[in-house]
């Protein structure tokens, strides 16, 4: 990547004396030291991260929608009640309360999941097969990313007046 464009800030003298002490003791100049604090910035912070090209190919949305999450093989009363957090056309990602019956600890040994919810707009509840991909605890939940298994028509189309 060629450096081609010159950016200058006014700063107050502490944080100046700080920027030559790191480049000093890294053997670094001062615009190496900020350069790399910027781009440390840019890839972490969430709020950025629509500088950088996404690698999705279908932008989730954010959400917080009440649903019900478990097992094919469960009675619907047994369903573990949570929320999805965000959502596209290829995935979905839901949060269940930790400790749960429905602690997923591998997504290798999880074959499959379904999420009941409602939309405001829609007169029937969706059902969506969703197969696991990544499983994370967070505080007292755990989040589970998941793609979509075969959605049907009716869904799929619920999905996209939503989406879109």
């Amino acid at each position: 990547m060629t450096k081609d464009i010159t950016v200058c800030f006014q700063t107050d003298s502490e944080t100046v004396h700080a920027l030559e002490k790191i480049a000093r003791e890294g053997g670094q100049s001062v615009s190496a030291v900020v350069e790399s604090v910027i781009h440390h910035y840019l890839r972490d912070n969430r709020d950025c991260r629509g500088l950088h090209e996404s690698r999705r190919c279908l932008e989730r949305k954010k959400v917080r929608i009440p649903a019900f999450i478990g097992d094919p093989g469960w009675q619907r009363k047994d369903f573990v009640q949570g929320s999805i957090v965000d959502i596209s056309f290829a995935g979905i990602q839901v949060s269940i309360p930790k400790g749960t019956k429905m602690d997923i600890q591998s997504c290798e040994e999880t074959r499959e999941i379904r999420v009941i919810f409602s939309l405001e707009d829609c007169p029937w509840p969706i059902h969506l097969k969703c197969q696991p991909r990544r499983a994370s605890e967070s505080g007292e939940e755990v989040l589970i990313g998941a793609s979509l298994v075969d959605p049907d028509h009716y869904t799929y189309t619920t999905l996209q007046k939503h989406l879109i």
